[in-house]
């Protein structure tokens, strides 16, 4: 790797950091807008796009712990956003589902925070929207 590739892979890691910023701060300002937290907004973002989720695999998604995603998920299930159900075939697997109050505020504020994204790279030239699209999925599957 060449000195200047070196240089354009640390501002592109640098952009990278910030965009990541700046969506966490979208999950924070929306949230705030339903009375969540950043965390309970990606929490139930993370079920609406899924429709039901597996602990295991929620805990994945959002890069917790099993002990502070069950208090994130007790939490939520307070609320009423969201309720835990046992596998019937498998009793060691607990699936994480929407209410039908939590679907209504998952699908507003996941609408929110996609309408809010939509408008930022609706800024950009179609051919660049297209190749950021590309490389965002390849980075997201990573």
């Amino acid at each position: 790797m060449t000195e200047i590739e070196a240089v354009r892979g640390e501002e592109l890691s640098q952009a990278l950091v910030g965009l990541a910023h700046h969506v966490l701060h979208l999950f924070n300002d929306i949230g705030r807008g339903y009375d969540l937290t950043a965390q309970q907004t990606e929490l139930v973002c993370a079920v609406i796009v899924r429709g039901r989720v597996r602990m295991g695999d929620l805990g994945k998604i959002m890069h917790l712990e099993k002990s502070n995603l069950s208090g994130l998920v007790d939490r939520a299930e307070k609320r009423g956003l969201i309720v835990r159900a046992r596998d019937p075939k498998d009793r060691r697997v607990t699936w994480v589902e929407l209410t039908e109050e939590g679907h209504s505020v998952a699908m507003r504020t996941h609408g929110d925070v996609t309408e809010r994204l939509r408008r930022l790279v609706g800024e950009l030239p179609a051919e660049d929207r297209r190749s950021l699209t590309t490389v965002v999925e390849r980075l997201a599957t990573a």
